[in-house]
């Protein structure tokens, strides 16, 4: 029954629930978004077209870091975690083959698509109210309803005080995510995608600059830092290329990052926020305030989850482990396990660090998790993805929609990699990038090998 539904709608579904997961379902104790289960309409497509995925080099580097993974289940105390990673790149390769080899003009057509584009805007508004009014954002995370878009263990987490995450200081915001550079990064992503969708130029620019002005209001440093460096490199790709539509490009993208620097690091804009954030919240009813001693929003917490020395306390340990186990690496788990006794011995010597940071840092996660190979079939999976961006770009540098899309989705992917070199998105993403991931290497796929021209 499911193949009668054309493929576009069936992608464009899915694509749909990537945004607010919908977590109500819930197996053995484990909560299931429905996002996940969605992806079963994709099925078809993976079952029918299995021949050409063997011989798609993303795939296949997928499928051998897929095994290095499972191996290292066996020796992993959380196992759980990592079924969860595997998950992921499983349904990163499901979409993958589907957004591959659907038509994307009808993609774009189709309804769901403009829900989802719809559902952005919604999100991207609510993180920009949320930078304004921190208050009414604690007020959503603490209620019981958003679980419905967060992971209810995680909720209940954040509203016992047993999970902190950076969403809650005052200066960041995260809306439905719980971490604000996760937010910017998956914002970041949605407004290059937006620049690469719409063929007309002007209306692309217009569509992605709110976004990008939700990506400055998450408050996240690295997604500035990214901003600055994709200007940088659309420069001189345009240099390279001698070509002014990408120079032109480059252009605007700096321009809206100075702007956007302006806006929210100035201190008159920011005095600005402050004194309607106190005029209204002050008005905010009693129940929403959490006590000091519940309140995520402290100041030790405020600066030890950005602080570039945190991080690298954090890698240090990284590189203390790895000197241990360089080839089999930790395990799923054995990162936790090792790290509190880390931070112990850090406090024997007179030096701070807060138990339960994540390595911040895709590759040293990875080793951490499944050994040195799974490293090496990471590394080969983006040197592949930069192969064929390299491609798509050189093969529509004379179309102006060809050559903003190429570049544009492959800043896109970049972004969340870079992100990851500092931060704990990973390799593919969270829930809610996988998908968005796999779209935009297909996409990219696509314009690389010219099989469609409505691809480009």
């Amino acid at each position: 029954m499911t193949p009668s539904i054309s493929l576009e709608s069936r992608l464009g579904f899915v694509l749909l629930l990537s945004l607010p997961q919908f977590f109500v379902i819930k197996v053995m104790g484990m909560w299931l978004p429905l996002a996940l289960v969605a992806v079963v309409l994709l099925f078809p497509e993976l079952i029918i077209r299995y021949k050409k995925l063997a011989r798609d080099r993303t795939v296949l580097l997928l499928i051998a870091l897929m095994a290095t993974q499972c191996l290292a289940l066996a020796w992993s105390v959380d196992k759980a975690l990592g079924i969860k990673f595997i998950v992921y790149e499983a349904i990163f390769i499901v979409v993958f083959s589907a957004a591959k080899h659907s038509d994307w003009e009808k993609l774009r057509r189709q309804p769901a698509t403009w829900a989802f584009a719809l559902g952005c805007y919604l999100l991207a508004g609510f993180i920009v109210v949320c930078r304004i009014f921190p208050e009414l954002e604690n007020a959503f995370l603490l209620s019981e309803w958003s679980g419905i878009f967060i992971n209810p263990n995680v909720q209940q987490g954040l509203a016992d005080g047993s999970i902190r995450n950076n969403v809650f200081d005052p200066v960041k915001a995260g809306g439905i995510f719980v971490n604000a550079n996760v937010a910017s990064c998956y914002l970041g992503m949605l407004s290059l995608c937006a620049l690469a969708c719409i063929k007309r130029p002007r209306l692309a620019w217009g569509i992605s600059l709110p976004l990008l002005v939700a990506v400055f209001s998450t408050g996240s440093k690295t997604a500035t830092v990214i901003l600055i460096g994709l200007t940088i490199v659309y420069l001189a790709a345009a240099f390279v290329l001698k070509n002014l539509q990408a120079a032109r490009m480059a252009l605007v993208l700096g321009a809206i990052t100075a702007s956007m620097m302006i806006l929210f690091y100035s201190s008159i804009p920011q005095q600005f926020f402050e004194t309607i954030a106190s005029q209204d919240i002050g008005q905010v009813s009693a129940p929403t305030a959490i006590s000091d001693e519940r309140n995520p929003r402290g100041a030790a917490l405020d600066n030890a989850e950005d602080s570039l020395s945190s991080r690298l306390l954090i890698w240090q340990y990284g590189l203390e482990a790895f000197e241990e186990k360089p080839i089999v690496g930790q395990g799923y788990g054995g990162w936790q396990e090792g790290f509190s006794g880390y931070v112990k011995r850090l406090g024997e010597e007179g030096v701070e660090l807060r138990d339960g940071f994540p390595p911040h840092n895709t590759f040293i996660y990875l080793w951490s998790q499944s050994g040195a190979l799974s490293v090496v079939f990471a590394i080969l999976l983006l040197w592949h993805w930069s192969g064929i961006s390299l491609s798509a770009i050189g093969k529509n540098r004379e179309k102006e929609h060809g050559l903003r899309m190429a570049m544009a989705l492959t800043g896109a992917w970049v972004w969340l990699t870079v992100h990851g070199m500092g931060d704990n998105t990973g390799l593919l993403g969270d829930a809610h990038q996988v998908t968005l991931l796999a779209l935009v290497i297909a996409g990219i796929d696509n314009l690389s090998e010219r099989k469609r021209a409505s691809a480009a």
